[in-house]
């Protein structure tokens, strides 16, 4: 059960145009609120950011933070809040191969994200053993996403006593809670194959040898699920995102520095700009990361903004939260990153 919000939530204030930002704009106005996002920069996107460099045979953009696209599922639920179709409004190929891994010995694996494919591609270079611990391996990431995104990434947690679910037990019983390397190679007895598959963890930047085997969601996420180019980049994402959001009336006011969130009682009623402007709302979303939100936007005193998701009754809320706002719109919160290092959880990668 989401928490919501007692009193008015008409009028919404979403700090940060970063991915999470923009989803939370684009879900809530799909709930009827009216939001503003604030962005310091002159751009949408966050770290998804482009830089332009002008050269001798013309003007050059350079994608800043995550290079390719994993899960566009998650994207596509944004635009579907709003009523749009991702498809109209992004271009996007599937990369393949996903990764082309060289080792010492001269030997070359390409990494596919059809299991058929992979399989084939193991067999080949490895042997038929390896080939088949792969698919083992595949079922037991797979049944990992399953239990996880359920109830521990696509879905609200206010309480420790929300973690308490049948699929905990479920990834208690199929070893999610060993060390990811042993786990890993109880399916892939090859150095190679072992490597190509546990590293994703380190997105998270934890080792394989130190992670969690429910870390392995993230291999499943990329390596099973696939990954994916944007036509014009990383930043098309943003740009399509804050275009889709504006349509439906969301309104962005870029190059405006949030410097403190102002709160009464126990709600967040204002944010306050670098150009000395106060503006009133009823809801606040912050979607910098939690340290910058408790640093910058409270004096340094977390009790004045980010724990005011349990204190304030969420009316000022900080991006550790959930994703999705959609279940409740009264209630907003973020979360940019991964389920490759948190749950949107993985909505892009680097590399």
């Amino acid at each position: 059960m989401a928490r919501t919000v007692s009193g008015p939530t008409d009028r919404v204030i979403v700090v940060g145009a970063g991915l999470a930002g923009l989803s939370a704009a684009m879900r809530l106005a799909g709930a009827g609120r009216q939001v503003t996002v604030l962005e310091r920069e002159s751009v949408p996107g966050g770290r998804a950011g482009q830089l332009e460099l002008d050269g001798a045979s013309g003007t050059y953009r350079i994608d800043t933070g995550p290079t390719v696209l994993t899960m566009p599922d998650l994207i596509a639920d944004a635009f579907d809040s709003v009523g749009e179709d991702m498809d109209d409004w992004l271009e996007l190929s599937p990369v393949a191969p996903l990764y082309r891994a060289f080792y010492p010995d001269g030997s070359r694996l390409d990494v596919h994200a059809d299991v058929d494919e992979m399989a084939e591609e193991i067999r080949t270079v490895i042997g038929p053993r390896e080939a088949a611990g792969y698919r083992r391996y595949v079922d037991f990431v797979s049944e990992l996403y399953r239990y996880e995104m359920t109830d521990f990434i696509d879905r609200n947690i206010d309480s420790p006593f929300d973690l308490l679910t049948p699929n905990l037990a479920r990834l208690v019983a199929i070893g999610g809670f060993r060390k990811l390397a042993p786990k890993v190679r109880e399916y892939l007895r090859d150095p190679r194959t072992e490597r190509v598959f546990s590293f994703q963890a380190m997105y998270a930047g934890l080792s394989p040898y130190d992670a969690l085997a429910i870390y392995a969601v993230i291999a499943y996420m990329d390596s099973v699920a696939g990954v994916f180019f944007p036509k014009g980049g990383m930043h098309a994402v943003p740009q399509a995102m804050a275009a889709a959001a504006e349509k439906h009336g969301v309104e962005f006011r870029y190059d405006t520095e949030v410097t403190r969130v102002e709160t009464r009682g126990q709600r967040a009623v204002a944010v306050h700009t670098a150009g000395g402007e106060r503006l009133e709302a009823d809801v606040i979303v912050l979607n910098p990361d939690l340290p910058v939100a408790y640093r910058t936007y409270s004096a340094g005193r977390p009790g004045r903004c980010g724990a005011s998701t349990t204190r304030r009754r969420a009316s000022c809320c900080s991006p550790d939260r959930q994703r999705r706002t959609r279940r409740s719109p009264t209630t907003t919160s973020t979360s940019d990153g991964p389920g490759r290092a948190s749950s949107t959880s993985s909505l892009t990668k680097s590399g």
